[in-house]
């Protein structure tokens, strides 16, 4: 392991060792007991299923469901049944020990893609997770060096951000970015523009001046992200898209995955990989990016991403406990596992990771209008369905 995942890693592992001796051994999970399975790509075979072809499973079916993945199907189906009577169309997809248990569409089909919206902001992160292991190992290009603490708004990261709308942005590190505690505000970055304004540049910008000092407020901004993509770019000499598809996509099989680009028009900074929104996908595909998180990095063998960037960004802050490096961590559903992670966008398009569960599902959809706490309750039904 790395370096600079090792210094995060170490004081992690302390804490789930004192996890363990105060709420014993269900409160972590045991990464030896996940299932030894990787799907190959959809166009040779994709993920294994317990289900017919279509359908519904039949008893005999259900019982196999139940005793090979642990998974009651009927109350599995309610939990559709719950989600598809909300707006737009949607998916929904679940698997557990590696078996699709449960696959459902409504007004779309399998491959429909749609945009995941904030989702993607775990992309982001994975790719920067790479980056970092890069710079630690010496290959960035030219011999770059970016750690989590490098402060970017500068010369040398940013020289776009200069001269700076606000002297407090001179401290923000790679670290606050990731972690939404750069002090940037939450307001909506306009697509005119949307590196130019989210840098505080343009007239009006509600991002010139912080909303808090660097590490100490959180707030959760696009504009934020849209800095990393332009310090990724310098860093990485490449956009974010054909990186991770190098990287991350084609080594686990993510063969249909777009990335909307932004910027670039009349001149203006881009066009680059929206960052912060913008992956194009469905159900299946996203489910491998989760399955990937699942067992930290590894497909098949090959440790893809370092284990310990995971333990980086599944770790909250002491001022966000609920939010790691663009992704949601408990408590965000505390009737959910405490390991449990989640990619979470717009639309409600969310990748769940349950690890002491062997458990991924992930909810596409376009639909607009949703009850209150419809996502709280949707995660509620799809658990009440599996076996501890």
């Amino acid at each position: 392991m790395r370096r600079w995942f090792w210094l995060e890693g170490a004081f992690l592992a302390f804490l789930a060792a004192l996890l363990l001796l105060i709420e014993g051994p269900a409160a972590a999970a045991d990464a030896s007991k996940l299932t030894d399975y990787f799907p190959p790509p959809e166009s040779k075979g994709g993920w294994r299923s317990l289900l017919p072809e279509t359908g519904a499973p039949d008893a005999v079916q259900k019982a196999k469901i139940k005793e090979t993945a642990g998974v009651d199907w009927d109350k599995l189906a309610t939990a559709w049944e719950y989600n598809a009577a909300a707006d737009g169309a949607t998916g929904l997809l679940v698997i557990r020990k590696g078996q699709v248990v449960g696959e459902w569409y409504k007004d779309c089909k399998r491959e429909t893609p749609f945009n995941i919206y904030s989702s993607s902001k775990a992309y982001t992160s994975v790719a920067f997770g790479l980056l970092l292991d890069d710079s630690d190992k010496g290959q960035l290009p030219g011999g770059k060096k970016l750690t989590l603490d490098t402060k970017v708004c500068n010369k040398e990261w940013l020289p776009e951000s200069l001269p700076l709308s606000d002297e407090r942005k001179a401290d923000i590190t790679v670290r606050e970015l990731l972690n939404m505690l750069s002090g940037i505000g939450s307001e909506p970055v306009p697509m005119d523009a949307p590196f130019e304004t989210s840098l505080g540049k343009t007239e009006k910008s509600p991002f010139a001046k912080l909303k808090g000092d660097p590490g100490k407020t959180f707030n959760y901004s696009n504009a934020g992200v849209a800095h990393l993509v332009l310090v990724f770019l310098r860093a990485a000499g490449k956009d974010l898209h054909p990186f991770m598809k190098e990287r991350v996509f084609d080594p686990i099989g993510m063969e249909k995955i777009e990335w909307q680009q932004i910027g670039g028009k009349d001149g203006k900074i881009g066009p680059f990989s929206q960052g912060f929104s913008g992956v194009m996908t469905n159900a299946r595909q996203h489910a491998r990016f989760c399955y990937l998180a699942l067992h930290k990095g590894d497909w098949n063998g090959k440790q893809v991403v370092p284990a310990g960037y995971y333990d980086f960004a599944w770790a909250g802050t002491k001022v966000k406990p609920e939010y790691g490096a663009q992704w949601w961590v408990f408590p965000r559903h505390k009737e959910a596992p405490k390991d449990m992670v989640q990619t979470a966008g717009a639309r409600n398009n969310h990748g769940y990771v349950v690890p002491s569960m062997d458990l991924v599902f992930v909810r596409t959809g376009d639909g607009q209008k949703y009850e209150k706490a419809f996502e709280q309750e949707l995660v509620k039904k799809i658990l009440a369905a599996v076996s501890p």
